[in-house]
């Protein structure tokens, strides 16, 4: 492959695994880096929230607070609705 041009997208933090190169059919190479790095644990709150999952909204969280469906569900949810009826 030899020397290849590349742009950082952000800093590599932690252990580099693995990484996978791969050429796009316009013959662009993009290379994937699995990276080992340190859990880093949330803070610990009192609150919490329920999510209803459905096919109108994709979620609506018990706070009210709706999430559209991403746009290539709508071409699928016939299927996906005589699918669940099985």
């Amino acid at each position: 492959l030899g020397l290849v041009r590349f742009a950082k997208s952000r800093e590599v933090e932690g252990r580099i695994v693995n990484a996978t190169v791969r050429r796009n059919p316009s013959g662009r190479y993009f290379v994937s880096l699995l990276v080992e790095t340190e859990v880093q644990e949330l803070p610990k709150t009192q609150s919490y929230i329920g999510i209803d999952v459905g096919l109108k909204d994709f979620a609506i969280l018990s706070d009210g607070t709706p999430y559209k469906n991403p746009k290539f569900f709508r071409s699928l949810e016939d299927k996906l609705a005589k699918a669940q009826r099985v």
